[in-house]
């Protein structure tokens, strides 16, 4: 049996341009705090949440992408630097440890996991499925009309 003060985050090191960095996956206060600071970021995982504002995510992603990598490398005060230095193919590769530490079992188990944990299975049926889409209002030019057969 395995006791909960022995369990050491997994690592794993992956190699960028410049060496290898070692990375962990992001444990629940990390996850939290992110959510917390890039409240964009949470648009990601909400069935029904508002369209992502672009102009945001834009804005906001290079700082989270940074602060995700700079926690999982145990380096935070590096978060500000590595949009700065890190090529695009750096940062996806370690983006992708991080998920696979991170998220094991995938993303998709993750949030069905997630939604249960909120109660999304005790949703009262006969609700419509909430989309992350904008409808077109019913006076508009654009309604789709079905010919008759």
């Amino acid at each position: 049996m395995v006791s909960l003060v022995d369990i050491v985050p997994q690592t794993r090191a992956v190699e960028i341009g410049a060496g290898q960095l070692k990375l962990r996956g992001l444990g629940l206060r990390h996850i939290a705090e992110l959510l917390l600071r890039f409240p964009e970021l949470r648009k990601l995982w909400v069935d029904g949440a508002p369209v992502l504002d672009i102009e945001v995510l834009i804005e906001t992603a290079p700082d989270a992408i940074g602060t995700i990598i700079a926690e999982a490398a145990s380096q935070p005060e590096a978060a500000g630097n590595i949009s700065l230095s890190l090529s695009l193919e750096d940062v996806f590769e370690c983006l992708i440890v991080i998920r696979e530490l991170t998220m094991p079992g995938g993303v998709n188990p993750f949030v069905e996991r997630l939604g249960r944990l909120l109660g999304a299975d005790d949703a009262p049926s006969g609700k419509a499925a909430a989309t992350n889409t904008r409808r077109q209002p019913s006076n508009s030019s654009h309604a789709a009309t079905v010919p008759a057969t």
